[in-house]
């Protein structure tokens, strides 16, 4: 047991709108794991999404979260509702979603279409994963 003098705190959960990116003219979050490869992700994640006719910078919110760092996305849509959330490289659990969600399967959770996949750096050098992916975002997308 605490004493009074023992107060214990929950440290809040990062809010994603707080350190995004972007224009958000199409009402798209991307949210990807942080990861030592940021340059080779980021041109990767924008050829995939040039393939898609969205722009990184014009279309999205694009926001790098720390592995772990726990994230309030229920919060998050609510100062910045959208129609599409792209997650890659971290488990719902980590945005505060108690969901079952497979990877490359969109998902419709919160009023928004999720597509969870695996971590930028994973995907890039692997052809059948992109290929999942594609066809995904075609279906979301396209």
């Amino acid at each position: 047991m605490f004493t009074p003098k023992e107060l214990i705190f929950v440290a809040p959960a990062l809010l994603p709108n707080e350190i995004a990116q972007g224009r958000f003219a199409k009402g798209i979050w991307i949210l990807a794991a942080a990861e030592p490869a940021q340059a080779e992700n980021l041109d990767f994640l924008k050829k995939v999404l040039a393939a898609a006719q969205l722009d990184l910078e014009r279309d999205t919110l694009f926001a790098e979260i720390p592995l772990g760092e726990p994230v309030d996305m229920a919060a998050t849509l609510r100062i910045k509702p959208a129609e599409k959330v792209l997650v890659f490289g971290i488990p719902p659990q980590q945005l505060g979603l108690h969901i079952e969600a497979p990877v490359f399967q969109p998902v419709v959770f919160y009023g928004a279409t999720w597509l969870f996949a695996d971590a930028l750096s994973v995907l890039a050098p692997d052809k059948t994963k992109k290929g999942l992916l594609w066809t995904a975002l075609k279906s979301i997308f396209l």
